[in-house]
């Protein structure tokens, strides 16, 4: 209608689209005022899977479809609103010209931009949280495509430009995970001293140990590894020792372990924003609930492995609530949604043992790369091993230590190491981050 309808009457022609735009006021969707029926998106490749588009041929999709009636005018902020405009008005030839509502998002533009150019020629995610409120700051997906000129050959793209990894991506966490069974560890009570031989742990049933990486390292070099011997959680973490784990996990047991699973909604979809028109929301993951005798399943689980896998997503969310003492909210990108509590995968005294944890792999572990001056970064890094080629890297972290206000999950594809892949982006957007909020709050002073 808005393309090809040259009636004076056309009702598409009298819409005037409301705009997409970032919480600093910066336009991420915009009708071309040059181009009849487009819109423009002038961050392009960096907003293209969370803002998505909205094409006469191609159809809508992202926030332009989930929000659609609200950005054409036809509704206000909210789900019942549309109930008070008749779809005859609507259709009405007679309907007078109708201005859009704006929609206000949660997200920093120009951090997304900067994040879309550290993953420049990577496959992979990057979300960010704020802990305190759930709003999200970061959703990025890599490789991405141009919404401004829309290509129908990207279906077939080898890359799967298209494929939103931020939200559908589902990977094993590796590492990572150990956060979940730290915390899981302190909530049971088990002795967190636990030792970890050369030989590595047995899981009840398992013909075959959990090793830790370090043994290969020794193999490979004709040497004889001889185990870490008793560690404590601090240690454990920093050398992210899977021997400790996959029996740390073993001892809290099976029941222990499915109820988390559930408190950490890894096996539901996550609506980041719902509109009348439809729903931006992630894939499910996967935590299998687990029967009595599966001990030597549970040990995999217990170091990321396994049938585990997650979306980037989730990650955040889960060390959001780390974060923020336990406490999850649920992620949101509109400013005007209302913050929504997701209760308590941890208690409050076991995610401070975890951030402690956390604190101490930064300081001493495999995360010493991330530790920048003055922000007392929390992180763990992660190699999450992929049956259909190289290793993942991952690194989830967040700043500062006391009252965060940043949570951030990264994962790149078949990139090994997280400290070496994963670890640096996040450091660059840590960085980042601190200087904007910087410079922002040297504004409101002059202000």
């Amino acid at each position: 209608m808005e393309r090809h309808n040259p009636r004076s009457d056309n009702v598409a022609g009298k819409l005037v689209r409301g705009s997409i735009i970032d919480s600093i006021g910066n336009i991420l969707a915009e009708t071309d005022p040059a181009a009849k029926g487009l819109r423009y998106y002038p961050y392009g490749e960096a907003t293209a899977h969370v803002v998505g588009f909205r094409h006469p041929e191609e159809g809508l999709t992202g926030l332009e479809n989930a929000a659609d009636i609200l950005l054409s005018g036809y509704a206000d902020d909210d789900e019942n609103a549309f109930k008070k405009v008749s779809s005859a008005a609507i259709q009405s030839t007679r309907y007078t010209r109708h201005v859009g509502t704006n929609l206000v998002l949660t997200l920093d533009a120009e951090l997304q931009l900067y994040a879309h150019s550290l993953m420049e020629g990577r496959k992979g995610a990057i979300v960010a949280i704020d802990p305190r409120d759930g709003a999200i700051r970061i959703l990025l997906s890599s490789p991405a495509f141009d919404p401004n000129k829309f290509d129908r050959l990207l279906n077939i793209d080898p890359q799967s430009p298209l494929l939103n990894r931020a939200l559908h991506g589902r990977y094993p966490p590796g590492s990572t995970f150990k956060m979940a069974i730290a915390g899981l560890a302190v909530e049971c009570g088990i002795g967190l001293n636990i030792m970890c031989p050369a030989g590595g742990y047995y899981a009840p049933g398992s013909r075959r140990p959990i090793r830790d990486h370090e043994y290969y390292s020794f193999e490979k070099r004709g040497q004889k590894w001889h185990g870490f011997g008793v560690l404590d959680l601090n240690t454990a973490f920093a050398k992210s020792s899977n021997t400790y784990f996959a029996n740390a996990g073993v001892q809290c047991g099976i029941t222990s372990f499915n109820a988390m699973a559930e408190r950490l909604r890894f096996n539901s979809r996550i609506p980041v924003y719902q509109g009348i028109n439809g729903v931006v929301s992630s894939q499910v993951g996967n935590i299998p609930k687990l029967g009595g005798g599966e001990r030597r399943e549970l040990s995999q689980l217990s170091i990321g492995q396994g049938r585990l896998t997650t979306t980037p997503l989730h990650m955040a969310m889960m060390v959001a609530a780390i974060a923020n003492n336990g406490q999850m909210f649920k992620p949101r990108i509109a400013e005007s949604d209302p913050v929504v509590d997701y209760g308590m995968p941890f208690s409050r005294s076991a995610s401070l043992r975890v951030k402690q944890a956390m604190r101490h792999a930064i300081k001493t572990g495999t995360g010493r790369k991330a530790d920048i001056p003055g922000l007392d970064v929390c992180g763990k890094t992660g190699t999450a091993q992929n049956p259909g080629g190289e290793d993942h890297s991952w690194f989830v972290c967040f700043a500062p230590h006391e009252n965060p206000t940043i949570a951030i999950a990264v994962i790149i594809e078949n990139a090994g190491y997280g400290s070496a892949s994963a670890l640096p982006v996040a450091v660059s957007l840590l960085r980042e981050n601190a200087a904007n909020e910087a410079y922002r709050a040297q504004q409101e002073d002059k202000q």
